[in-house]
């Protein structure tokens, strides 16, 4: 899930909990005693939650449905049309809010061109377009696409490398139904986040109902205490 889906399901928390969810894709292993405890209790969260929807029944099914060359890639694109559901439900003080937390100092360096291309675009209020919510899709795959390409140009023996790992992580990602995938085994020009666009902009509506099946389960987890 993306910023919307995460901040939904942490609203009710501080400050802190609330800033340990957005920024916990950019915070790495396991160690999070650099932080103070409410931010890593969000940090913690953000990764629970993310595991509950990738073993999803309804994430799996849609895996099926997906067009093969983008299935590797599909947790992305469910991960933005989520955020695109979501975004009408937020209010917006809540908006401004998220944008404050962003805003801090605390937030992780990888994360920066990120955070600073939603705020100058004014993405999380934007994610209600649905033509929007794709064009940045297939940005996020173009920009995938051109660290990959980079990588290999910089080690050819990492093209070898992958074609031969792709192969058994293939197989192993089919028989798991993991959805939640880095692109480093395509072709070195491949952008499937982009080919998948006309697919989601057809099945809008299908994602809407698999939407409402899968969300009351995700907002159960607010049960457990929130700091």
């Amino acid at each position: 899930m993306n910023f919307l889906g995460h901040a939904h399901l942490s609203l009710a928390g501080s400050d802190n909990f609330l800033f340990g969810n957005l920024i916990a894709d950019g915070v790495r292993g396991s160690d999070l005693s650099g932080w103070s405890p409410e931010i890593e209790a969000g940090i913690r969260f953000h990764r629970r939650c993310d595991a509950v929807i990738d073993a999803h029944p309804e994430t799996r099914w849609l895996l099926t449905q997906v067009p093969p060359a983008s299935r590797r890639v599909a947790g992305i694109a469910f991960d933005m049309m989520w955020d695109h559901l979501l975004a009408g439900e937020m209010h917006d003080d809540d908006i401004e809010r998220l944008y404050r937390l962003l805003a801090r100092e605390e937030v992780p360096s990888r994360l920066s061109s990120l955070i600073e291309w939603i705020q100058v675009r004014d993405a999380l209020r934007r994610y209600q377009e649905l033509e929007f919510t794709l064009s940045t899709i297939a940005s996020i795959g173009e920009r995938m696409t051109a660290r990959r390409r980079l990588r290999q140009t910089s080690d050819p023996r990492q093209q070898s490398d992958s074609r031969r790992q792709s192969d058994s992580r293939r197989q192993s990602d089919t028989r798991s139904g993991r959805c939640r995938h880095k692109m480093g085994d395509l072709e070195a020009g491949a952008n499937p986040l982009a080919d998948m666009t006309p697919w989601l902009a057809d099945n809008r509506a299908m994602l809407e109902d698999s939407f409402a099946r899968l969300w009351p389960d995700m907002l159960a987890l607010r049960q457990t205490p929130v700091i």
